[in-house]
């Protein structure tokens, strides 16, 4: 394992779920998901597997490649990346990891979908869906 290893801390599980099955299904509506669902395979099928090494290992991946983008959209997301030890791995269950990894997977739908030719159809699909899901004040979805 390599000496810095990451996590994201989840303020708020239920609003941080609810945010990413409207950030996937706006990403549908606006055909912004193929790519998406290409570079989120990986994390889906470690959730997949029952080796808790292999969850980590991926897990990692993705953290160093998304890490930037997820602290940039904190304040939206809730999510936050910060450094863990080996203590930490040691006392994370494996639904813990398998958390993570779908959380990541929405990640990968918001970092695709922000950064498609139909970034804007979908900024607008996702507010509208998320002001129906009463989640977010005005003020935070006009961060978006």
């Amino acid at each position: 394992m390599p000496e810095l290893e990451q996590t994201i801390n989840l303020e708020d599980q239920e609003v941080t779920v609810t945010v990413f099955e409207c950030i996937k299904k706006a990403a549908e509506m606006t055909y912004a998901s193929m790519q998406a669902n290409q570079k989120a395979s990986k994390a889906a099928s470690a959730i997949k597997s029952k080796d808790k090494g292999t969850k980590w290992t991926v897990l990692q991946e993705y953290l160093r490649k998304y890490g930037p983008f997820i602290n940039k959209t904190t304040c939206f997301t809730g999510l936050r990346v910060y450094s863990v030890d080996m203590e930490f791995y040691n006392s994370t269950g494996l639904d813990a990891l398998d958390r993570q990894l779908q959380t990541v997977i929405g990640i990968v739908y918001l970092n695709e979908a922000l950064h498609s030719t139909a970034k804007e159809t979908f900024k607008q699909c996702l507010k509208k869906l998320l002001k129906q899901s009463n989640l977010l004040t005005d003020a935070q979805l006009r961060l978006i």
